[in-house]
């Protein structure tokens, strides 16, 4: 059995074990695609227990971006069961993609809760285990899962499936 085919089959046992306790999505309801800075801003007042802060990204890393991109850093964010750092990336105004940073020991749980809200993946490697019909991802190197809004996906899923 291939070393992939051993992690997916351990990930989907301990998913059993690790439910989502009410099946809400897993999903920050913060998370609103396409909000501009300033909604996300009032969005994410009061939820970013230690604040949050909104810097410019110069250069812009997303595609497509043609006037600017800046990340709002949230510290605090709960996210499964704790306070987590997490990046939320606004490009030319626009809500496209999150990051919600977790320690390297809550792999396994973080898995499993993704599987558990959204299935079996539709591609694993060493790097990510993606869930692309819901934009979502875990990514092993820093640990944290990613969600994206759908226009990055045709920009984003071949780099989640790649295995570099």
């Amino acid at each position: 059995m291939a070393l992939r085919d051993c992690i997916l089959s351990f990930v989907l046992i301990a998913a059993m074990a690790c439910a989502p306790a009410r099946g809400d999505a897993l999903k920050p309801d913060v998370i609103r695609w396409g909000a501009s800075a300033a909604e996300l801003e009032a969005v994410l007042d009061g939820k970013c227990a230690k604040g949050f802060v909104n810097r410019p990204i110069d250069p812009p890393f997303l595609p497509e971006v043609k006037r600017n991109q800046v990340q709002i850093d949230c510290d605090g964010l709960d996210f499964l069961g704790a306070p987590r750092w997490a990046e939320f990336v606004v490009g030319d105004d626009r809500l496209q993609m999150v990051w919600i940073m977790v320690e390297p020991e809550d792999q396994q749980r973080a898995v499993a809760a993704l599987i558990a809200a959204y299935g079996e993946p539709s591609s694993a490697n060493e790097n990510y285990v993606a869930f692309s019909e819901h934009n979502a991802a875990w990514r092993s190197e820093p640990p944290e899962v990613l969600y994206y809004a759908e226009e990055l996906a045709a920009w984003l899923e071949p780099q989640l499936a790649s295995q570099n």
